[in-house]
């Protein structure tokens, strides 16, 4: 046979045996790449195509990493303690940082502005008040400018060597108050969540991209959700189904999130949290593509007991440094290490105290497939310390995503059809869940490798409500009237209409042509 394949690549024109020899050699690689024939759901109902993380239509390029700042501390922090809370400066560190201990800093006040048409967008300053190591705070949110004088040429003149924007979180008396009251009145422990979302990051992006947080939360007791499908477009009816179970007609009519206080009487998740005494959290950065502030009038009154915009719109005062367009660095910190810096700052102080927070990070994964590379570790090491300071104990955590990549090359592909309708889902459920409710985390464990939804996640924060002894019955999802918790029971074999799923969306038994995609948000 080996005989009578040489005498035909004798035949042949020399260029076209190169072709037909490359074609041969690499066929069974690129077909073992594409689809060994396993599936990640295989029922009657549903079968999803387990692809590789690695593909031949996948062109991965690495992506180096922009230093917000060449140094390991920053100049200035804040540190609390009982309720009060102090902004510090290193001051010993100045000359290494800038060249001279003749530093001379102030500190403004920043709060929350908006004008008429837009409450939702901008902060105001206070006057820039003189300070030298610390000074006890009496606002939550404060800009630090440092300027050093130089005296070349004869003249005195001072120059900007360093801005910062530092975010305080204490437990407000209103906020202890109603927690307390809760947790007297419950009828067993309330259960907290604090879910960390990583916008259009796909499950095998995810895999790709940050094999260090793979590895970390898969070690310790994070469930990931293999057949987890989103069930929309972009993000803002991606994140409606996930806090109200509305679909994107029923968000735009009933929310009329485009209307001046349209959303005040959305009936978002964390609104049922809050009323029924959960301390309730949001944060999300990029804050000009912010999920209800793109395109969108935003909120007139804060939705949450902590409501992070003004932090994340005062970083617009500080100088940007950009990766690949995406607003990666707000001054000496990362926008996504800001986020999760709150993140942790807020799981901390409300560790003992029942909290619904969500943390939203667009700035390092939102328009390409590689950048999520360049805060692996970062990503990591929050994960370590949320670890380490006991809160995965005490905490349901979850990492998750809206939907994959929705830009460039790879959405054309197979592997892109399947990678834009797959987020990422990692649940982690404290141990004295388990015990408390065995049931239900048997529940949870099998649904992990089931069909599930956005729907079918909104079902789970309210049943998180239920079972934290509050007066809270579940009611279904208005786009999902079948969806189900994942502490519930969910069906072994279940068809996309069954969980939600538009066709257009559907990954079950789908035949791939072509990706659609609206232009119209993010």
């Amino acid at each position: 046979m080996c005989v009578f394949v040489l005498r035909i690549f004798n035949l042949m024109d020399p260029k076209l045996a190169a072709l037909v020899f490359i074609w041969m050699w690499f066929k069974p690689y690129s077909k073992a790449l594409t689809d060994d024939g396993r599936f990640l759901i295989n029922n009657n109902q549903c079968k999803i195509p387990d692809l590789p993380v690695f593909s031949s239509e996948i062109r991965f390029t690495h992506y180096n990493r922009i230093e917000c700042s060449r140094f390991q501390s920053l100049f200035s922090y804040t540190t609390t303690h009982a309720g009060r809370s102090w902004l510090r400066l290193r001051r010993e560190e100045a000359d290494e940082q800038f060249g001279t201990s003749d530093i001379h800093c102030c500190y403004s006040y920043l709060q929350r502005s908006g004008f008429e048409e837009y409450p939702d967008v901008g902060v105001v300053a206070s006057y820039c008040t003189h300070f030298y190591n610390s000074v006890e705070l009496k606002h939550h949110l404060v800009k630090v400018t440092c300027k050093a004088l130089n005296s070349s040429f004869g003249q005195q003149q001072f120059y900007p060597v360093y801005e910062n924007v530092h975010q305080v979180i204490t437990i407000s008396e209103e906020v202890g108050e109603k927690t307390q009251k809760l947790i007297q009145n419950s009828t067993t422990k309330p259960i907290s969540v604090l879910m960390i979302v990583i916008d259009s990051l796909s499950r095998l992006n995810f895999h790709r991209t940050m094999n260090l947080t793979k590895e970390f939360i898969r070690n310790n007791g994070f469930y990931e959700f293999t057949g987890y499908n989103k069930v929309a477009d972009n993000t803002f009816p991606n994140a409606m189904a996930l806090l109200t179970g509305f679909n994107n007609k029923d968000s735009m009519e009933i929310c009329k999130p485009k209307e001046l206080d349209g959303l005040i009487n959305c009936p978002f998740i964390w609104k049922q949290f809050r009323e029924l005494g959960f301390v309730t959290a949001y944060a999300e950065d990029w804050s000009q593509i912010a999920t209800f502030n793109y395109l969108k009038k935003g909120f007139k009154e804060q939705p949450t007991d902590y409501y992070f915009k003004p932090y994340m719109d005062a970083l617009m005062l500080l100088e940007t440094q950009y990766q690949d367009t995406m607003p990666f660095c707000a001054g000496p910190e990362s926008q996504g290490n800001r986020i999760m810096n709150l993140a942790y700052d807020f799981a901390q102080a409300f560790k003992h105290l029942p909290s619904f927070g969500l943390f939203w990070m667009n700035s390092f994964s939102h328009n390409y497939i590689a950048t999520p590379t360049t805060m692996d570790l970062d990503v990591k090491m929050f994960f370590q310390n949320l670890k380490s300071s006991g809160i995965l104990d005490e905490t349901i955590v979850v990492l998750l995503s809206d939907h994959g990549i929705r830009f460039g090359d790879m959405i054309y592909t197979r592997q892109g059809f399947y990678e834009l309708r797959l987020p990422m889902n990692y649940i982690s459920v404290p141990g004295w869940f388990k015990q408390q409710f065995p049931v239900e985390f048997a529940n949870f464990r099998a649904n992990s490798e089931k069909l599930t939804s956005t729907y079918d996640f909104y079902m789970t924060l309210q049943h998180v409500l239920q079972l934290s002894g509050v007066n809270h019955t579940m009611t279904p999802a208005k786009a999902c009237l079948q969806c189900r918790s994942f502490f519930e029971k969910i069906p072994d074999e279940r068809s996309c209409a069954e969980a939600g799923i538009p066709d257009i969306w559907c990954t079950c038994n789908a035949n791939f042509t072509e990706n659609i995609i609206s232009l119209d948000g993010f």
